[in-house]
């Protein structure tokens, strides 16, 4: 009797969780864990809403790297975050192939948006503006397509 309540009070945790925004089953499991749920009464859970259909890990891949690019990040950052997230590299791959992020535009908008349409002045400006789109996981290549993009645009 304990133990079928037990797994309803995870379930009823487990839908609060979903209801909120789309988790990885990963980080589902950390958190039930967190609550104090045993590993046994976790899985059992975990895989009922996945067979209802309540949890998917391709659906949060796919909604995740979405909000990665909106928010302004590269693929090096975006592939480096998706193990924590209890997201595979071959999904990742899947998504992002799906998706088809045009990383050029992204680095753009994100040098736009952050330092605005006026290109460095000088060296240490180039240099911090640069550190700052690498730290935010897109290539040099990108970089500086998105540079000579804003010069040009400046310059016309």
């Amino acid at each position: 009797m304990e133990h079928e309540n037990n797994i309803q009070q995870a379930e009823e945790v487990l839908i609060r969780l979903l209801a909120r925004r789309e988790h990885s089953a990963r980080e589902l499991h950390q958190k039930l864990k967190q609550r104090g749920f045993d590993h046994s009464t976790i899985d059992l859970v975990l895989k009922k809403a996945q067979e209802h259909g309540w949890q998917s890990d391709e659906r949060f891949a796919h909604v995740w790297v979405r909000t990665c690019i909106a928010r302004g990040d590269g693929l090096r950052k975006i592939s480096a975050q998706a193990p924590q997230k209890g997201i595979p590299a071959d999904l990742i791959e899947l998504v992002l192939k799906h998706e088809q992020p045009d990383w050029n535009e992204a680095c753009y908008q994100r040098l736009i948006r952050k330092f605005g349409e006026m290109p460095a002045v000088d060296k240490k400006q180039r240099d911090k503006i640069m550190r700052h789109l690498l730290q935010r996981g897109f290539s040099f290549e990108v970089i500086n397509h998105a540079l000579e993009r804003q010069a040009k645009a400046f310059a016309d």
